[in-house]
């Protein structure tokens, strides 16, 4: 969208024309186009002295004619050898150079026709205006490989860094994909011993954290797969003793799984039976305790959270007595219905 031209870039232009930049000059430094650089340009004051004209004579019509229609051709064709050289760069510091002096030329061309007032005083700008038109054309031949050649490189800088970017964003997708997988059999992995629900059941679980991921990270649903983890590893790590607050977000899920599904809840016990077969000794009367109190839960809020705990102390247990937790998992299956 075009840029909106205010008081404050014209005055801009201004400023920059009274410091002796040329117009092109000016419009790289202020971030314009040229064609808008020249129509602000502010037209050139001549002190007051000089604007006081001598006396001239009069001109017949058909000499006022040729006056007026040579100066105007003339100034058309130093308009364009201007826009010309406006419009580009000179690409070397030499060239630039030159490009700088043919339009400080155009200029005094342009004062000299303004003063005209014959047509041969006008032929003579025309003249020099020939000699500065094919210095003009020389510089642009000389120029306009250079500038291709400018183009073309940055056109394959621009091809380059979208290339990369474009490699860069597959390789972020393929590395957050593997990431978001690593991710997800840990927290089944976990969910496994924790709360030992069905896979279908703990992917259920996982993809409820997943919906309520946040918009405000880079990756909303590794961030949540982080949640999910860490509330897992909280619950690893829980004590008789341990307030389970923390773990509301973890419990309130295994509660609704349990709500109205009492063949899961079923499922639970059971694969929990046998580790209790598995893992506890005579000593553990108090555990065979909090197994019984376990089944005799209340509600289902207070069975997750016995089942939690009971989970993280099997889990010590087994590893103090270097029971192969990996091995009770793959031959866990529902057995029959405790009594």
């Amino acid at each position: 969208m075009p840029k909106v031209i205010t008081q404050d870039d014209i005055d801009k232009i201004a400023e920059y024309a009274g410091r002796s930049y040329t117009k092109a000059a000016t419009a790289r430094e202020l971030k314009l186009d040229r064609t808008t650089v020249r129509k602000y340009w502010p037209s050139e004051q001549k002190p007051e002295e000089e604007k006081a004209k001598q006396p001239t004579p009069q001109l017949s019509l058909e000499e006022g004619f040729e006056l007026r229609t040579k100066k105007k051709e003339t100034e058309l064709k130093l308009e364009n050898l201007q826009i010309k050289l406006e419009d580009t760069d000179g690409e070397t510091q030499d060239l630039e150079a030159r490009r700088e002096v043919a339009l400080e030329q155009i200029k005094v061309l342009g004062e000299k026709l303004d003063g005209a007032e014959s047509v041969i005083e006008v032929d003579k700008v025309q003249e020099l205006a020939a000699k500065v038109k094919d210095e003009v054309t020389a510089l642009l031949e000389q120029i306009e490989p250079l500038r291709k050649q400018r183009e073309e490189q940055q056109e394959k800088e621009r091809q380059e860094r979208e290339d990369e970017e474009k490699e860069k964003r597959q390789e972020d997708i393929v590395r957050s994909d593997r990431i978001e997988r690593n991710l997800r059999a840990v927290s089944l992995s976990s969910f496994a011993w924790i709360f030992p629900c069905s896979r279908e059941q703990a992917e259920k679980i996982v993809n409820r954290f997943l919906w309520k991921v946040s918009d405000n990270v880079d990756d909303p649903i590794i961030s949540s797969l982080h949640v999910v983890n860490k509330q897992l590893s909280i619950a690893q790590e829980l004590k008789w003793e341990d307030d389970t607050t923390e773990l509301n977000p973890l419990i309130n899920e295994c509660v609704n799984l349990l709500d109205g599904n009492g063949e899961e809840k079923q499922r639970i016990v059971n694969i929990m039976h046998a580790r209790k077969e598995r893992i506890l000794i005579p000593s553990d009367e108090d555990m065979r305790k909090k197994f019984i109190d376990l089944l005799s839960a209340e509600t289902n809020e207070k069975f997750v959270k016995m089942a939690l705990k009971l989970n993280a102390a099997f889990g010590h247990l087994a590893e103090e007595r270097f029971i192969d937790k990996e091995d009770l998992l793959s031959k866990e299956t529902p057995e029959p219905v405790v009594g």
